[in-house]
C-alpha cells in the first residue's frame, strides 16, 4: 500500500522533464563523441580525455536545466557529473579489458565488471551530492545507475534481435558521413531512453518520498 501510495505520488511531470532533459545531453554526447572519433582525437589520452570532459559537462548541464529549482546549488551537478566522467574513463584505461589477455568466460566476466564499474564511477561525485541533501535514500541512486545501464544496453540488444537498430558495421567501418550520424544518433537514443527511464525513476522517487534535511541544504520546496 506504501509504494502504491508513493507510486501514486511521483512526480510523473518532473519524471517526464528528466526524461527530456537527460535524452537531450545523451545527444550532445553523440556530437561530442563523433567530432571527436571524426578526427581521431580518441587515438590519444588526452582526447579521450576531453571527449569524457565535454561530455560529462555537457549532459550536466542538460540535467542542470531540470535540477536547479530541486536542489540547492544545483551547479554542483554539472561537476559532480563532470568528474563522474573523468573517473569513468579513468577506470576503464585502469581496467583496459580490450587488452587483457583473457578468453571464454574469464574475458566475458572482466567485461560485465567493466560495464557495472563504470556508471557506479559515473554515479559516485553525483552520490555524494545527493547524499549531502537528503537524510537518507541516497544509495537508491547508486542502485539506478547500473540497472539504468543494463536497461539502456537492453533496449538496444533488442532492437538489434528485432533488426531495426541500424548497428551492423557502425564501428568496425564507420565512415564518419551523415547516415553513419544518424546510425549512432538513433543507438545512443535507445539507450538513453532506458538510462533516463530508471534514473529518472530514481530521483523523483527520491524528490517525492525522503526526508529534506534543511541543516545540510536540500530540496527547495
Amino acid at each position: 500500500m506504501r509504494i502504491r501510495t508513493a507510486f501514486q505520488e511521483l512526480d510523473w511531470k518532473g519524471w517526464l522533464g528528466w526524461m527530456t532533459a537527460t535524452m537531450a545531453g545523451v545527444q550532445l554526447v553523440v556530437i561530442i563523441v563523433f567530432v571527436c572519433w571524426a578526427g581521431g582525437l580518441d587515438d590519444y589520452w588526452w582526447g579521450n580525455l576531453g571527449m569524457a570532459s565535454m561530455g560529462g559537462i555537457s549532459l550536466g548541464v542538460c540535467q542542470w536545466i531540470w535540477l536547479r529549482r530541486r536542489l540547492v546549488n544545483a551547479w554542483w551537478w554539472i561537476v559532480s557529473t563532470f568528474l563522474g566522467w573523468d573517473l569513468a574513463m579513468l577506470l576503464v584505461k585502469v581496467l583496459d579489458v580490450e587488452n587483457l589477455n583473457a578468453t571464454g568466460a574469464l574475458s566475458q566476466l572482466a567485461r560485465m565488471i567493466e560495464l557495472l564499474a563504470i556508471p557506479v564511477a559515473v554515479s559516485l561525485p553525483q552520490w555524494l551530492l545527493i547524499r549531502r541533501q537528503f537524510q537518507k535514500a541516497a544509495w537508491w541512486w547508486i542502485v539506478a545507475r547500473p540497472l539504468s545501464w543494463i536497461a539502456g544496453v537492453g533496449l538496444i540488444v533488442l532492437g538489434v534481435w528485432l533488426n531495426i537498430l541500424p548497428v551492423s558495421g557502425l564501428f568496425s567501418s564507420m565512415t564518419y558521413d551523415l547516415s553513419a550520424f544518424l546510425a549512432l544518433s538513433i543507438v545512443a537514443a535507445s539507450f538513453g531512453f532506458g538510462f533516463a527511464t530508471v534514473t529518472g525513476f530514481a530521483f523523483t522517487w527520491i524528490l517525492t518520498n525522503q526526508a529534506f534535511v534543511p541543516s545540510r541544504g536540500g530540496v527547495q520546496q
